[in-house]
């Protein structure tokens, strides 16, 4: 610690040390006068006997000091001082570290915060999400793929509650969203229906008040509700007194007994307040499947373990509930997995983008150290001659290099930031998990740090190591012209490696963009254009009569499309590309009615009248429904061509009759209409029933609006119409198709336009990293080029001979990038629509775009070198 401490007042002990030696001296001295000398003899003579003064201040400093911190320090000086006197060099390096140091601190504070950081729960690795499996008829995905998860019905989770063994406590959760009024402008809020287990499972105490108890979570219980912090401060103004206060949700009375505290959420389901979802046993309607499911395992019991059990709890209930869970099984998931399942691919593939970049880079500055020490080899072999050791050479060296990547590190940090805050804001308009906690804090800032020192061995060691070998007589004798073998090698290798790893992150990004824009441009089946969409959700008291709720739609529908620039208006319970859809059984009524549960399997659609109209899906056979379609008749189903196809093959399907699962249990068909996506672009059409609202009327919808004016400017009147039928109906996610489009293929365009934009950078690297090679090898041969051009060379066979030099320069790397490619592609398989890993088109494309690129960059120092001056070449040299 005292030696530590002396290197921050070195100055003061020196001038101590200087006075005592001045003392000592001058002691001698005197003693020498009163012998007889004068006092200039006496002080030359003291002088001689004492010895060299600044040996002597060299030796103290050794004993009292760390040397090699010392040495360090000097290093750093003497290292400032040569990038300050070559600027061009210095911008450049640190600004081609920054891109690769920047990219990677952005893309690791994301991975940081959505997968490294712990989940924000007590004991979270023992918390679980249960999911049923549908049977393998109904699904191609694999027993553990997230894909393959299905909510569970509210009989089975009540049998998994009672029957299993491995769980200390089990929830149900239900999201619904839910109409708020009598706090301001009525609003749609996220709600969720949860088990009062459900805040013993996640372990956060409250904010204010108290959660449920399992007296409220029954059957006809207290109308209570549980707020969350963003919710009280928004809607509420963070008022204390909200307790005990009466809300109205649905039309219904609520009083709010708690407030969570801020940050308080299930990771993967967000929701904005929690009431409790009470089912009954004796319910008549329980085997519908929308319930999410989360348990907290008991203390020492793993997941296999826990799946084991309920996989022989599901077993029963198949045996003694045939109908609606033959072939149906239940799975276990950690919370950290179903939170993270779907995004670590791309994260993570992301990340190896940016490694590749970071890679790029480091490769980059290394070619252009060795160039430049390339021409300092006199300058270090002036240092060796007056006696500098290979060690000091090569820490010198390396100080130089840790000063470009602290330079790069912290303008990287700075284009982190910049950047991160375009990609969260994309990030979180795609609702990714944990995305609001990302930030560069201490520990991005730290992995920042350990990313400089990494890149300054990465790209520094090699030119410390190669100059520190040099030969002071020989680097002397041949002046700053000379240079090895090695360091060419070196130089062509980086190269190389530069090459392989652009070629692999474009064949990466042109992989993904022609799997973004296969999507794109799937046929759809549907229009976007010039269609308004808002979602609403109506029910309680005055909504509960099925006639009721379903004039009630009609009335808003009629109005609307008496719009001005309204062409049609309709609704459907689930919009298109919003991934959700209803799927149930039915039979035909003309065939024998299948076992229990071998029933097929179709998707559900509510709708409205002039839907197809609206959403431009044209009829293929019979009608739409109609004033004549009501509770009264029998109800009219309409199907889509892959129905029809699955079912009917070449029959006529108009008029066959159908019995349904669903609140109407039978219905003939009327009108077949075109496939169109629902769920997804990538997922083609499945096998569709449509029912008419007005004999089957849900408790929620969005409605599609067709004008023939702009959408939005549509907007204001349509929800006028809504609060004039009903002043406390909530709307909400008031937005054009296009844009309903446009969000549901933001993530595939998202991980395209970064992964592009990493390869393009690494592009330019490259190039430029191809270019500097070459250049410089022209500036090296300037005398031999003089030389050939003297004697009569053509200029033309001058350039193509570098430019061909500059392809079998990027041979070795195009090779071997390609290889890499090949392997690695695979595991992005899962990301790619319409487009194998190994898609030879790509493939090709992007070695041809590379080689263009190499051409471009050796054809202009080829084109330099055309252009030299034999004799001032020659009278140069």
């Amino acid at each position: 610690m005292s030696r530590l401490g002396r290197l921050f007042r070195r100055r003061s002990l020196e001038r101590e040390l200087a006075g005592e030696v001045e003392a000592y001296v001058a002691e001698r001295a005197d003693e020498l006068v009163e012998q007889g000398m004068n006092r200039d003899e006496a002080l030359s003579a003291a002088r001689r006997q004492f010895g060299n003064p600044v040996r002597m201040l060299e030796d103290s400093r050794e004993v009292w000091s760390f040397m090699p911190v010392e040495n360090a320090l000097r290093d750093l000086r003497i290292g400032v001082r040569a990038l300050r006197h070559n600027p061009m060099f210095t911008i450049v390096a640190a600004v081609t570290l920054a891109l690769g140091i920047g990219a990677n601190t952005a893309i690791f504070s994301i991975i940081d915060a959505v997968l490294l950081k712990p989940l924000p729960i007590p004991d979270a690795n023992r918390v679980v999400v249960l999911w049923e499996h549908p049977p393998k008829s109904l699904t191609t995905a694999s027993k553990n793929s997230l894909d393959n998860q299905n909510p569970a019905s509210p009989i089975n989770f009540l049998d998994w509650r009672d029957r299993t063994h491995s769980f200390e406590d089990m929830a149900a959760i239900a999201w619904f969203p839910k109409g708020l009024s009598g706090a301001g402008e009525p609003r749609e809020v996220t709600g969720l229906d949860v088990s009062a287990a459900f805040f013993r499972i996640l372990g956060t105490p409250p904010f204010m008040g108290r959660t449920f108890t399992d007296k409220e979570d029954v059957p006809d219980g207290p109308k209570v509700v549980v707020l969350s912090y963003a919710l009280w401060r928004q809607q509420f103004g963070a008022d204390r007194g909200i307790l005990g206060r009466t809300i109205r949700l649905m039309d219904e009375p609520y009083t709010v007994i708690g407030v969570m505290p801020e940050g308080f959420d299930l990771p993967y389901l967000h929701g904005e307040l929690w009431t409790p979802v009470q089912i009954d046993r004796k319910s008549k309607s329980l085997d519908g499947r929308y319930l999410n499911v989360i348990a907290k395992l008991k203390r020492g019991v793993t997941i296999a373990q826990a799946e084991s059990d309920l996989s022989g709890v599901a077993r029963q209930i198949a045996r003694e509930r045939p109908f609606s869970n033959r072939g149906w099984g239940a799975g276990v998931v950690s919370l950290y997995e179903q939170t993270t399942g779907d995004v670590r691919k791309a994260l993570l593939l992301l990340f190896g983008a940016v490694t590749f970049v970071l890679l790029i880079a480091t490769a980059n500055v290394a070619n252009l150290l060795l160039m430049r020490g390339t021409q300092r080899q006199r300058e270090i072999a002036v240092r060796a001659a007056l006696g500098a050791s290979r060690s000091r050479i090569a820490g010198q060296l390396l100080a130089e290099s840790f000063l470009l990547s602290i330079a790069g590190g912290a303008l990287g940090v700075v284009l982190a930031f910049t950047g991160l805050r375009a990609i969260v804001a994309s990030a979180t308009a795609l609702s990714l998990p944990r995305i609001d906690g990302v930030h560069l804090d201490l520990r991005v800032l730290a992995f920042s740090a350990l990313l400089c020192l990494l890149t300054t061995f990465l790209f520094g060691l090699a030119p410390a190591l190669t100059f520190s070998r040099t030969d002071p007589d020989d680097a002397l004798r041949q002046g700053v012209r000379a240079t090895g073998r090695g360091g060419l090698r070196t130089r062509r290798l980086l190269v190389a490696i530069e090459v392989a790893l652009s070629l692999v992150l474009l064949i990466g990004a042109g992989l993904l963009a022609r799997s973004f824009m296969n999507e794109i441009g799937v046929e759809r089946g549907f229009r976007t254009d010039h269609i308004l969409t808002m979602r609403m959700f109506f029910a309680g008291p005055q909504y509960e009569d099925n006639g009721r709720r379903a004039r009630y739609l009609q009335q808003i529908l009629d109005r609307v499309r008496t719009l001005p620039g309204v062409e049609a208006a309709s609704s459907a319970h689930f919009l298109p590309m919003t991934g959700i859809v209803s799927g149930s059984c039915y039979t035909r009524a003309d065939r024998p009615e299948p076992a229990p549960g071998l029933q097929p399997s179709s998707d559900y659609l509510i709708i409205s009248p002039q839907y197809f109209t609206t959403m431009g899906i044209p009829f293929l056979a019979g009608r739409d429904f109609n004033a004549h379609d009501t509770v009264a008749t029998e109800p009219g189903i309409i199907v889509n061509r892959a129905f029809v196809r699955r079912e009917f093959g070449n029959e006529n399907p108009i008029g066959k009759r159908l019995n349904l699962c669903w609140n109407v249990t039978h219905g003939i068909i009327i009108g077949v209409v075109a496939d169109a996506r629902q769920t997804d672009l990538a997922v083609e059409p499945h096998p569709t029933i449509f029912l008419d609202n007005e004999q089957t009327p849900m408790y929620f919808g969005a409605l599609v609006v067709r004008t023939a004016l702009p959408p939005t400017g549509v907007a204001r009147a349509v929800e006028k119409i809504i609060h004039n039928v009903d002043p406390d109906q909530a709307v909400s996610h008031i937005e054009t198709m296009d844009d309903v489009l446009a969000e549901s293929v933001a993530r595939p365009r998202l991980e395209s336009v970064l992964l592009s934009i990493f390869a393009g950078i690494a592009l330019v690297l490259a190039s430029v990293g191809l270019y500097g090679v070459l250049a410089y090898s022209v500036t090296q041969r300037t005398r031999e080029i003089g030389i050939r051009m003297a004697l009569g060379a053509d200029s033309g066979q001058l350039v193509r001979n570098i430019i061909r030099d500059g392809i079998v320069l990027m041979i070795p790397g195009v090779v071997a990038g390609a290889a890499a490619a090949l392997a690695l592609t695979r595991l992005i398989s899962s990301l790619l629509y319409g487009v194998k890993p190994a898609d030879p088109l790509t493939f090709a494309g992007v070695c041809g775009v590379l080689l263009a690129v190499g051409l471009v960059a050796s054809w202009l120092p080829a084109r330099r070198a055309s252009a030299v001056d034999p004799v001032g070449s020659l009278r140069w040299e």
